[in-house]
């Protein structure tokens, strides 16, 4: 017996919408409450996010002094991996408070970041290149992962009517979201978004540290370039492997000997004992970019040297800094673990 065509749309559609019941009754009845909840995450995501207040940052007009550096800096990482996708690349300018002495500078590729510095004031009148990264999702001062993470906060919901009052902010070594919902105000880790269990008081007291000056590249050195960054591979994850707590700091790490100690498949673990929330950690280094006098490196001649840190080793920042705000571990080998003793 033939079965004309709106027929066979009909059963079609039946059999879809029975696969459809099956799947979710499957879900309801074999997924553990953390699937559950995460299954809701990824609804309240795809239904409420396009009724959630677009976030925006504001562009202001940035001084020459700065657009010069920024493009200098931006031709010079472009000639090396992991990088080479900044050559001919577009510039954004936002402040980051408290004030106007430093300048978020996304790297762009038509309506696409593929790319940012940080930029900050020295107390000399100089600019110093606080940190930068490359990539187009994972980086710091993203308003699409901030957005999710105010969703499943339960900060903001499909019903919100209220007003939001978005300020980008720089402590050294850790970019911060201020966030003012209506009459409330919270402080949010800018790279990888959690809540800062901090006070106005608070806030404003490491918000006002000035960033370490020694080792880093500015607009008064001109003369250096980048050699090609290296990636070791080795475990992001500092709570994956938590016996580099048990491992006494490394005292002397930089351009001399970095390359020994990170070696392919390895990684370093920072902390900053007793006071993490400053500056983001713990986090593991996962490789390094160094950066030499233009005419080649001399005996005299000393490398400034940026960490590859955090999430897939996205985030160069510079490694005097990270010393002299917190300490650097070895994880130990296999051979030590199993003797029962660190290196």
């Amino acid at each position: 017996m033939k079965i004309s065509s709106r027929r066979r749309l009909k059963l079609a559609g039946q059999g879809c919408l029975l696969l459809l019941l099956s799947f979710g009754l499957f879900v309801s009845s074999s997924g553990s409450p953390s699937a559950l909840a995460l299954a809701r995450v990824s609804v309240i995501q795809s239904v409420t996010q396009d009724a959630i207040p677009v976030l925006k940052m504001s562009t202001l007009p940035s001084p020459t002094s700065v657009q010069e550096f920024a493009k200098a800096t931006l031709n010079k990482l472009a000639a090396e991996a992991p990088f080479t996708a900044w050559k001919d690349a577009g510039i954004e300018y936002y402040p980051l408070g408290p004030g106007t002495h430093g300048w978020l500078v996304n790297v762009m590729k038509g309506e696409e970041r593929i790319g940012y510095m940080i930029i900050s004031a020295t107390d000399t009148g100089g600019y110093m290149l606080s940190e930068y990264g490359a990539g187009t999702y994972g980086l710091p001062y993203s308003l699409n992962d901030l957005r999710q993470f105010l969703v499943q906060k339960g900060l903001i919901t499909s019903s919100f009517s209220g007003t939001i009052k978005l300020t980008a902010l720089y402590a050294p070594l850790l970019p911060v979201w201020k966030i003012t919902i209506d009459e409330k105000t919270v402080y949010i880790n800018a790279s990888v978004p959690q809540i800062l269990p901090w006070s106005l008081s608070k806030a404003e007291e490491v918000l006002k540290e000035q960033p370490q000056t020694t080792d880093v590249i500015t607009n008064l050195n001109p003369d250096v370039s980048p050699l090609s960054a290296f990636n070791s591979g080795g475990s992001d994850d500092p709570y994956e492997d938590i016996l580099w707590l048990t491992a006494p700091k490394l005292t002397t790490v930089g351009g001399d000997n970095i390359a020994l100690l990170i070696r392919p498949k390895e990684s370093i673990a920072y902390q900053a004992a007793g006071r993490n929330d400053l500056v983001g950690a713990p986090f593991m280094i996962t490789g390094y970019q160094s950066w030499q006098p233009s005419h080649g490196q001399a005996e005299n001649n000393k490398l400034t040297v940026y960490a590859a840190s955090g999430p897939e080793g996205k985030r160069y920042l510079p490694l005097t800094a990270l010393q002299n705000n917190g300490t650097l571990h070895k994880l130990p080998d296999r051979t030590t673990k199993a003797l029962g003793y660190n290196r």
